[in-house]
């Protein structure tokens, strides 16, 4: 009995220094590099100035990187922050976006939380626009239309499912401005296979529109950004 409850007592201690490592390293390493990434997409757009009035994130579960946007953009830039997500949760995922930590519903913000969070961290409401819903119903052509002419600065794709960055990527193809970034939040998930994921999406998006042109940009642990040259000819 005296064995088991030490042993009990080891495994405690084991979890306890797990708990301190992750929350006093690992954590805050993931959240310097996110700011850090938001920062330097500060600088690039200050230096090129993009004709684009749009920040757009599609997957905003926890309003995290919409706050980390928000304040590395906000002084520099008269920006609009386009939101765009179910605030329901993930869809099924289901053929190739089958994965062991995504189920039906998780990652869930409702739509209210994320705007009191976000409106809480100081952006003006007028400023934040909020489109809810899946995309197959909400990436419409009255959207699309509602929103143009104005084009994004950077787009932030942070929607993990290969079905769900196709829609994405073919909606955002209408506010590509030469200057735009397009950032993937998700990039190496899958281990990084190119034929799942983000990383599908993307290579089978510049197949369809051979003309448009990226150059790579920065990298991290998580994420992969591009810049959007244009088109050839």
């Amino acid at each position: 009995m005296a064995d088991e409850t030490k042993d009990a007592g080891v495994v405690e201690s084991a979890v306890d220094e797990r708990r301190r490592w992750v929350a006093e390293v690992y954590d805050p390493f993931r959240e310097r590099a996110r700011r850090d990434l938001f920062l330097s997409l500060a600088v690039f757009c200050n230096q090129n100035r993009p004709e684009a009035g749009y920040y757009f994130e599609f997957g905003c579960h926890g309003a995290r990187t919409m706050r980390l946007a928000y304040d590395a953009f906000h002084a520099l830039f008269d920006w609009s922050y386009v939101a765009c997500d179910s605030f329901a949760g993930l869809p099924e995922p289901a053929g190739i976006d089958r994965h062991p930590g995504w189920r039906r519903g998780a990652l869930c913000t409702t739509e209210e939380d994320f705007v009191r969070t976000v409106v809480g961290h100081g952006m003006a409401r007028e400023k934040l626009i909020t489109v809810p819903g899946f995309y197959q119903q909400s990436l419409t052509p009255e959207l699309r239309d509602q929103l143009l002419p104005v084009r994004a600065a950077v787009i932030f794709v942070d929607c993990d499912l290969y079905e769900s960055a196709v829609r994405v990527l073919e909606f955002s193809r209408h506010f590509l401005t030469r200057g735009t970034v397009l950032v993937f939040d998700d990039w190496f998930c899958f281990c990084g296979d190119p034929e799942r994921g983000e990383r599908r999406a993307f290579r089978e998006f510049r197949q369809r529109h051979p003309r448009l042109r990226f150059e790579d940009f920065v990298q991290g642990s998580e994420v992969k950004a591009f810049i959007y040259l244009g088109e050839d000819g």
